[in-house]
């Protein structure tokens, strides 16, 4: 039982449901007063409810914004608003619209919009501040120090390993492919980017698809495990993130951090011990740990620590539902399976039937297969910034405040049809060299933009790419008629699913 339950048991026994009959008339006082918010800035705005303002359900694995947004931005874009404001839950949030306005937020004027909208506590928890949460100044230095580990050439550096771990995954889909067995894509390729984490960023074999119950596989598991109490603290950390920080709430579940703590010491320990070397993600943290020690602002063992959770679950979920999407996209248009399979092949040939690294940047059709399942099924819905200063945005009167949130939804930018048009069609021709010349870069940012955009972008994009080469080189894929279709999109979660499990069958080629 957490704290906060035992204080709240605690309570009741004590002094009965008194206490509790007023603190419900204060918050309800309190989101009234706050639903008046955009009304006395002028702002245009969404009639908010009680008690979740312009949210459409609780969800309790949801820690930001999600699909809702998508609904806010139509309603404003129906009026030729280019922004227009709204409530997440008694929490007043800015949506842009317009194209030129995300570009300031994100580009032009980011000193503006340094921090994004992420809850954090620095004070309580110190192992979870993350390059994802950390703010302002930390951030910056951060950002700066762990840069030079997402080179393109450490990518490369990093390719072949991750091709060695795709051989477990063919095995399985081959197995399955024999039997003609149904295959749970989304499980099938966590299996796949989990044991990729484990190489690239411990040097661990994790071995997901023999031992589905490994350690590290139910640490993914325990992510998007949400119970009662959990629920409550991260609902906690949406309405008053004072009073979240004061109870010590986080987002990530204590025994995730644990677990890391002690992998990552254990690793480290052991390498040092042994004098290992290898090319992978904790060793080149080690560096930079190691060369900041006597800087100004040093990398820490929280920070390696918090960064190495933060790799794990970006790398292994993010990666897993873009692969998911590309497979159902292409199950479902048969000729463009055949389209991308063909230079897939031509390409490998070209080198000599081998997968470089090489080869993998020159399969310029697959990219656009990948940006057009990004467009559609953007893993991160919303882009949230932080204003850290007044901010008057250009031609209007308008100056947000200090410390309100602003908010482009990624998943409603990517269907709307006046910069792509009929936006429910998968077409990855959008994304041909004349196509994308002609369109505003800003409707479409599945990787964020400007300063702070995602740094593990590029070993996003190869992870995924490198799942995808490998299972369309030797299958066919065809959706299961156990498929419950269409596949829809759960509400109130920051990162994409499904409600639906999607089952795919595999013809060896």
């Amino acid at each position: 039982m957490t704290l906060f339950s035992e204080m709240l048991l605690e309570t009741v026994l004590f002094y009965g449901f008194l206490p509790f009959f007023l603190v419900f008339i204060f918050i309800y006082v309190y989101f009234q007063y706050s639903y008046t918010y955009w009304r006395r800035k002028a702002v245009p705005y969404i009639k908010p409810k009680f008690p979740l303002g312009n949210n459409d359900c609780i969800a309790p694995q949801a820690t930001s914004y999600g699909l809702e947004t998508v609904a806010w931005y139509k309603d404003f874009k129906s009026r030729g608003l280019k922004y227009g404001g709204a409530w997440s839950w008694a929490k007043p949030v800015l949506l842009l619209t317009d194209p030129d306005y995300i570009r300031d937020v994100l580009l032009k004027d980011f000193q503006y919009f340094v921090d994004r909208d992420m809850y954090s506590n620095p004070v309580h928890d110190p192992k979870n501040e993350s390059l994802f949460v950390v703010k302002k100044d930390e951030w910056k230095n951060m950002r700066t120090k762990l840069s030079p580990v997402f080179t393109s050439a450490k990518m490369k550096m990093m390719f072949d390993m991750v091709v060695e771990c795709s051989k477990p995954m063919i095995e399985c889909i081959e197995a399955a492919s024999g039997t003609k067995d149904d295959i749970d894509i989304k499980d099938l390729l966590a299996s796949f980017t989990i044991d990729v984490i484990g190489c690239v960023a411990f040097g661990l074999e994790f071995d997901c698809f023999k031992d589905k119950d490994s350690q590290f596989r139910q640490m993914g598991r325990e992510f998007v495990n949400v119970d009662i109490f959990r629920a409550t603290g991260l609902l906690t950390t949406r309405i008053c993130e004072k009073l979240a920080v004061h109870f010590g709430f986080n987002n990530i579940p204590k025994v995730m951090t644990k677990f890391f703590v002690d992998v990552v010491k254990n690793n480290i320990e052991f390498r040092k011990k042994n004098n290992i070397y290898r090319p992978d993600f904790t060793q080149l943290m080690m560096e930079v740990f190691e060369s900041t020690k006597n800087d100004e602002h040093p990398f820490t063992k929280d920070n390696l620590i918090a960064n190495t959770t933060l790799f794990f679950i970006a790398g292994f979920d993010t990666s897993s539902t873009t692969m998911q999407f590309v497979l159902y996209e292409l199950a479902r248009n048969p000729e463009l399976q055949e389209k991308t399979r063909a230079e897939i092949n031509k390409v490998l040939e070209k080198h000599d039937g081998k997968f470089t690294y090489e080869a993998f940047k020159d399969m310029t059709y697959l990219r656009q297969v990948l940006d057009e399942t990004l467009r559609m099924y953007p893993p991160v819905q919303n882009l949230a910034r932080i204003s850290v200063k007044p901010y008057t945005f250009k031609d209007t009167n308008f100056t947000l405040e200090k410390g309100i949130t602003v908010l482009v939804s990624t998943s409603a930018m990517g269907r709307d049809p006046d910069y792509f048009p009929d936006p429910d069609k998968f077409d990855p021709e959008r994304f041909n060299t004349e196509n994308k010349a002609v369109r505003n870069p800003y409707v479409y940012l599945p990787f964020g933009e400007g300063p702070r955009n995602c740094i593990g972008m590029r070993f996003g994009i190869m992870q995924s790419s490198i799942g995808i080469v490998r299972i369309l080189r030797k299958f066919r894929i065809s959706i299961s008629p156990t498929t419950q279709l269409p596949l829809t999109l759960m509400r109130g979660v920051f990162l994409l699913q499904t409600n639906e499990t999607l089952y795919l069958k595999a013809e060896k080629l």
